[in-house]
C-alpha cells in the first residue's frame, strides 16, 4: 500500500515537473518573439528595403544611356544610385520614352524621375522637384555654313528639339524665361540623334539642345557647329510623384551626402569632363580611319554590336509568340463569326467579334501598344505587354485571313462531311480547315512579315528591339546614318529568309494536290 502511495506521489512530481518546463518553454518562446519584434520596430530597413520605381529616358548620353551589354547606366543614373544606397533604398529602374515619362508618374506607375529635366512652372503643376543636381545651358547647333547664335534668328526657320524637353518649350514659345523664340517650325524627335540628323541632311535649319549634349555632337559630326545662348542657364532636378514628401526629402538628404563625400565630382568628371575628351578621340579616330575605321567604332568599339544581337532576338521573340497568339485569337474569332454566317443569325458573340475586328483595324498599332502598357500592364511586364498587344492586333486580320480561306474552300466539301455522318465540328476540323489551310498560308506569312516590321514600335514603350538598339548606338557614337543601314539589312534578312521558308512549306502543301 506504501508503494502504491510512493508511486503515486513520484508520478506527481514527474508530472508536476513536466508542465513546469512546459510554461518555462511557453515564457522562453513569448520573450524571444517579443524581443524579435521590438528588433523589427528598432529595425524595420533591415527586415524590408524601401522599394522606388524610377522612370527614365536612355537615349540622352551621357545623362542616361545602355552600355554595349544593353544594361542602363550614366550620369543620372549612377548619381541617383549612389543616394539610394545612402539612404538604403532599392530602385527599379523603366526605360521609357521623355514624353511618357510625365503622364507615367500621374497614373502611378513612377515615383522619380531621372532624365535631365529642368524645373519648370508647367511641370510644377504635376510634379515635386528635387534639389538641384546639374546646370547647364541651352546651345543653338547650325550648319556650319549658315552659323546661328541668338534665338531672334530662330524665327520662321525649322528647329528640330528632343519633344518634351526644355528646349521644346523654349522653341515652340511655351516658356519665355530663356528668351523668345516667334514662328519657328518646331520638328520634335523621340531622341537628340535624330535631331541632329535632320540638320544635317538639310531637314532642319538648326536644333535647339543641351549645351553639353551639343559640344559632344559637334566635336563628332562634320560640318556643323554650336552657339551656348547667354541667359540660359538652367537647374537640372530629380522629378518625384506630387505630394510624396518621403521619397523627396530622402533624394534631398542622399544628394546632399553624395556630394559631400566627393563621389558627385568622381561621377561628374566621368561623365562630362570625360565625355569631351572621349569625344575628341572619336572625331579623331572617324577622320583617321575613313569608312572602315568608322564601322569598326560603331560595331566593334564597347562591343556595339551587341545591341543589335540583343535587339534581333527580342524582334525574332516578339513576333513568334505575337502571331501564335494572333493566330489562336484569330481562329476563335473567325470560327464565332463563320458560326454565325451559317445561322444567319447575328449572335452577341459574333456581334462583339465584329466590334474588335473594327475597333483593331481602325486603331494605329503603336497607339494599340501604349493602351496595354501604360493602362493595363501599368509601365510593367514590358515584352508581355508587347506580345498581348500585338497578338490582339494581329488577331484581327488573322481572322479575316482566315475566315476568307475558310469561306474559299468549296461548299460540297462540307455536305460531303455531313454526308459520313460527321457534326459541324468535326467536317471543320478534318475537312475544312486542312484545305484551307492552302489558301491562308501565303497571307499568314505575309502578315508575319508584316508583324516583324512593326515591332519597330516597340521603342515607345522601352523595349530594345532591333530599331531601338540601332537609335542607342545612334546616340553613344553621333553617328546617324549607318546604324540605321545596319538595321535595315538585318529587318531585310529575316524578311528574306522567313520569305523563303514559306515558299517551300507552300511548295510541299502543293505536291498533295
Amino acid at each position: 500500500m506504501d508503494d502504491g502511495n510512493e508511486n503515486r506521489k513520484r508520478h506527481g512530481k514527474r508530472k508536476q515537473n513536466k508542465t513546469e518546463k512546459q510554461r518555462i518553454k511557453c515564457l522562453l518562446t513569448i520573450c524571444t518573439a517579443f524581443l524579435l519584434m521590438q528588433e523589427m520596430n528598432l529595425h524595420p530597413v533591415f527586415a524590408q528595403q524601401q522599394k522606388v520605381v524610377v522612370g527614365t529616358n536612355a537615349e540622352y548620353a551621357p545623362f542616361e544611356y545602355l552600355d554595349s551589354d544593353g544594361k542602363l547606366t550614366g550620369f543620372d543614373y549612377d548619381l541617383l544610385e549612389a543616394i539610394a544606397q545612402e539612404e538604403d533604398l532599392v530602385l527599379e529602374w523603366r526605360d521609357m520614352p521623355f514624353d511618357s515619362l510625365v503622364g507615367a508618374m500621374e497614373s502611378g506607375n513612377i515615383e522619380v524621375i531621372a532624365a535631365g529635366i529642368g524645373p519648370t512652372k508647367e511641370r510644377e503643376k504635376s510634379v515635386d522637384f528635387s534639389d538641384v543636381y546639374y546646370t547647364g545651358s541651352q546651345s543653338i547647333i547650325s550648319r556650319t555654313d549658315y552659323f546661328i547664335k541668338d534665338f531672334t534668328e530662330l524665327s520662321g526657320k525649322r528647329v528640330a528639339v528632343l519633344e518634351g524637353s526644355q528646349s521644346d518649350l523654349i522653341a515652340s514659345g511655351e516658356t519665355t524665361d530663356y528668351g523668345l523664340v516667334e514662328n519657328a517650325s518646331v520638328v520634335r524627335f523621340k531622341n537628340a540623334a535624330s535631331a541632329v540628323m535632320e540638320l544635317k541632311n538639310g531637314g532642319a535649319d538648326a536644333v535647339l539642345i543641351d549645351t553639353i549634349m551639343a559640344e559632344i555632337y559637334c566635336r563628332q559630326t562634320e560640318g556643323i557647329t554650336s552657339f551656348a545662348v547667354p541667359g540660359t542657364e538652367e537647374d537640372t532636378v530629380f522629378c518625384i510623384k506630387k505630394g510624396n514628401s518621403e521619397i523627396r526629402e530622402m533624394i534631398n538628404r542622399g544628394l546632399a551626402k553624395v556630394k559631400e563625400s566627393g563621389r558627385y565630382d568622381e561621377l561628374y568628371q566621368q561623365y562630362f569632363v570625360g565625355a569631351e575628351e572621349g569625344g575628341i578621340e572619336i572625331a579623331t579616330a572617324a577622320e583617321n580611319g575613313g569608312f572602315l575605321g568608322t564601322l569598326s567604332f560603331v560595331f566593334l568599339e564597347e562591343n556595339r554590336w551587341k545591341y543589335y544581337l540583343n535587339g534581333l532576338e527580342v524582334t525574332i521573340i516578339v513576333s513568334f509568340l505575337s502571331v501564335l497568339l494572333g493566330t489562336v485569337i484569330g481562329l476563335f474569332v473567325a470560327l464565332i463569326r463563320l458560326g454565325a454566317d451559317r445561322k444567319k443569325k447575328e449572335t452577341f458573340a459574333s456581334r462583339l467579334m465584329n466590334i474588335y475586328v473594327d475597333v483593331i483595324r481602325g486603331t494605329p498599332s503603336v497607339l494599340q501598344l501604349m493602351i496595354v502598357y501604360f493602362a493595363v500592364f501599368h509601365s510593367r511586364f514590358g515584352y508581355a505587354a508587347a506580345v498581348v498587344s500585338f497578338g490582339i492586333n494581329s488577331g484581327a486580320y488573322v481572322s479575316e485571313v482566315i475566315r476568307g480561306g475558310i469561306m474559299a474552300v468549296d461548299r460540297g466539301q462540307t455536305e460531303a462531311g455531313r454526308s459520313l455522318g460527321l457534326g459541324y465540328g468535326d467536317t471543320m476540323r478534318f475537312i475544312i480547315i486542312p484545305q484551307a489551310v492552302k489558301n491562308i498560308l501565303p497571307a499568314m506569312g505575309n502578315e508575319f512579315i508584316q508583324l516583324i516590321k512593326e515591332t519597330s514600335i516597340l521603342g515607345y514603350v522601352g523595349i530594345v528591339d532591333l530599331t531601338k538598339a540601332s537609335s542607342y548606338v545612334s546616340s553613344r557614337t553621333y553617328q546617324m546614318f549607318i546604324p540605321l543601314v545596319a538595321a535595315g539589312i538585318l529587318y531585310y534578312l529575316m524578311v528574306k529568309l522567313l520569305s523563303i521558308l514559306m515558299g517551300r512549306l507552300e511548295r510541299r502543301l502543293r505536291e498533295s494536290d
